[in-house]
C-alpha cells in the first residue's frame, strides 16, 4: 500500500510532462511517438535489441487485470516463434475507428498506462501477484522495457505500419509485432466494412502479414458479469471460426487462408473477462473493493485519489 500511494503522489507530478508530451504529439506529423519507457533497458540489463515487439493497444480507460493477463500471458508463456529478446508497448491511439477522440482525458490514460506498467513489472518480478490462487507455484522472473507509446492510426495494420515508419524508433527494423488482443477484437480486425477503400477489402492486411506481424488472440468466452462477453460464444465457437479463416470462410473478401496461421489463439487465463466498462461503474458508484478486484493496486489508488468516473461511469468526464 505504501508503494502504490508513493507512486500515485508521483505521478501527479509528472502530469504537466505528460500533457505536454501529449500536446508536442498532437502538434507533429509523427503517426507513431514513445512518450515514456519503464524499466528500460540499461536498468533491466536486457542490452540486445529486441526481436519481438508485443503491442497492447487499448482505450485504456482504465487499464484492468484483462489487460494484465493478456501482458503476462504473453511475456510468461510466449508462442515458441516468438524470437527473444523481448519488448513491450502500450499504445494509444488518439483516433478510433469507431468513437470520437476524448483529448481532455488523454493526459490521464497516460498516467494510468504509466501506472499499469509499474504495476506489471511487479507483477513480472514476482514481487506481487494479483492472483487469487496463492497455493499456485510463483513463475519465473521476467524483466523487459515497457514503452508508452502514442499513434494517429485507427486500424491494428496501419498502427504496425507507423511503428516500422518512425523516426527515432526504439525498435530495429524487422522487429516482428505481435498484437495481443482478445477475441472480439479478432472479429473487427477481419471486418470487411472497415476497409472498404481496398477491393477487395481485406487485401488491406497484406502488408502487416506480410511483414511477418501476428495477432495472439485470447479467446474470450461468455460471462454471465459481463453482458458485452455474450455474443462471442464458448471457447470452441471461437477455436471454430479461426478454423473456418483458414479454410478460407474470408477468401472472397481478400484474407489469404495462409494468414491464419498468424493468428495464434491461446485460452483466456483468471481475469480476462474483466471489462473497463465494469471498473468505471464500481468507481462511479464509490464500491472501492470492487475496483480494487478489477484494477491492478497502482491504478486503483489513482482512480480514486482523483476521483475519476464519479460523474460518468461511462469515462466521459475525467477529473
Amino acid at each position: 500500500m505504501a508503494d502504490t500511494a508513493i507512486r500515485v503522489a508521483f505521478m501527479r507530478t509528472q502530469l504537466p510532462s505528460l500533457e505536454s508530451a501529449l500536446n508536442a504529439f498532437k502538434s507533429s506529423s509523427s503517426a507513431f511517438r514513445v512518450v515514456r519507457t519503464v524499466n528500460p533497458p540499461q536498468s533491466n540489463g536486457a542490452s540486445r535489441p529486441p526481436k519481438t515487439l508485443y503491442i497492447l493497444d487499448s482505450s485504456f480507460n482504465p487499464p484492468s487485470i484483462a489487460h494484465l493477463s493478456l501482458a503476462t500471458s504473453a511475456l510468461r508463456n510466449p508462442s515458441p516463434n516468438d524470437a527473444q529478446p523481448f519488448r513491450f508497448l502500450l499504445l494509444l491511439s488518439t483516433m478510433n475507428a469507431d468513437k470520437a477522440p476524448s483529448p481532455a482525458s488523454f493526459e490521464h490514460r497516460l498516467a494510468l498506462m504509466t501506472l499499469f506498467a509499474e504495476d506489471l513489472t511487479q507483477e513480472l518480478s514476482g514481487a506481487s501477484s494479483t492472483s487469487s490462487n496463492k497455493s499456485a507455484p510463483t513463475p519465473p522472473a521476467v524483466s523487459v522495457p515497457i514503452d508508452i507509446g502514442l499513434t494517429t492510426a485507427p486500424y491494428y495494420s496501419d498502427k504496425s505500419a507507423a511503428i516500422d515508419s518512425a523516426e527515432s524508433s526504439p525498435y530495429p527494423k524487422g522487429v516482428k509485432h505481435v498484437h495481443l488482443v482478445g477475441y472480439d477484437t479478432l472479429i473487427r480486425f477481419t471486418a470487411p466494412k472497415y476497409y472498404k477503400e481496398y477491393t477487395p477489402p481485406l487485401s488491406a492486411l497484406a502488408p502487416f502479414f506480410e511483414a511477418g506481424h501476428k495477432l495472439r488472440v485470447t479467446q474470450r468466452p461468455a460471462n454471465p458479469k459481463d453482458e458485452s462477453s455474450s455474443e462471442f460464444g464458448t471457447a470452441d465457437e471461437q477455436r471454430g471460426y479461426l478454423d473456418r479463416l483458414r479454410k478460407g470462410e474470408l477468401e472472397s473478401e481478400g484474407f489469404k487462408p495462409e494468414w491464419a496461421e498468424r493468428l495464434d489463439m491461446v485460452p483466456g487465463d483468471e481475469g480476462v473477462g474483466v471489462s473497463s466498462t465494469r471498473a468505471r461503474k464500481a468507481a462511479n458508484r464509490g464500491d472501492w473493493d470492487e475496483v480494487g478486484k478489477l484494477l491492478t493496486p497502482s491504478v486503483a489508488g489513482w482512480v480514486k485519489e482523483l476521483g475519476l468516473y464519479k460523474d460518468d461511469a461511462r469515462g466521459a468526464k475525467m477529473a
